[in-house]
């Protein structure tokens, strides 16, 4: 069986890093992913441009990032706010789900 959408659920942000890049490569594979980041977000200041040019390449392959903490949202502006229960409703939908 072939994943045709993937979910990444990136719960540490020790993660947030590699779990950006794996969605990326599933999109440059199309394959349709989606990363969802619980919690807040944080990129040391080294990485912070760097993490910024890779949201916006998730952008341009059509795949979502998302997250329960509105934070996020003001300071990443490619980020959508969801719930929690927002999140859980969508997970079903999944081929597979990753979690970081």
């Amino acid at each position: 069986m072939k994943a045709n959408k993937v979910a990444i659920i990136i719960r540490d942000e020790n993660n947030l890093w590699e779990g950006l890049r794996s969605c990326l490569g599933l999109g440059v594979e199309m394959i349709e992913a989606h990363m969802f980041v619980l919690g807040r977000v944080w990129i040391s200041e080294e990485r912070e441009n760097a993490y910024a040019e890779n949201l916006e390449f998730l952008n341009d392959l059509e795949g979502r990032a998302i997250t329960d903490n509105e934070e996020n949202v003001a300071r990443w502006s490619l980020f959508e706010h969801m719930s929690l229960d927002g999140i859980a409703g969508m997970l079903p939908e999944y081929d597979l789900i990753i979690p970081f």
